[in-house]
């Protein structure tokens, strides 16, 4: 799911913090209408990961993490029609509430097995 993101990769990333809040009782049916959106979204040349999180402590809730390789790639996917269709025709009029965030990558795990894999990379935010 996703690909490896290189240094040059991460320092363009632009990620987005999604955050669903289900009627209670219905995140499965929920989840069932967000995994065509999540399978087409991986597929995107611009999609370099996708996490989907479910937290304990809040059963109704569901979060997804995407990075993109550029603003202009999460532009393109807000246009696709698994966003438009599934996303803001189906699943936004669903939920109770539904949040997103847009942010700039600031550190992320190092790609495994490369020299720091078991640290952190802060990237600088001076431009």
């Amino acid at each position: 799911m996703g690909r490896p993101v290189d240094d040059a990769a991460r320092s363009m990333t632009v990620s987005t913090l999604a955050r669903y809040e289900c009627e209670p009782g219905d995140r499965e049916a929920v989840l069932a209408l967000l995994e065509p959106a999540r399978a087409a979204t991986i597929q995107e040349a611009g999609c370099l990961y996708f996490h989907l999180l479910l937290p304990r402590e809040a059963p109704d809730h569901i979060f997804l993490i995407e990075g993109w390789r550029s603003a202009e790639d999460l532009a393109a996917h807000r246009t696709a029609p698994h966003f438009t269709e599934i996303i803001l025709g189906t699943i936004a009029r669903r939920v109770r509430n539904r949040s997103v965030e847009i942010c700039e990558e600031l550190a992320s795990p190092a790609p495994a097995g490369s020299e720091s894999s078991s640290h952190h990379q802060l990237r600088s935010t001076a431009r």
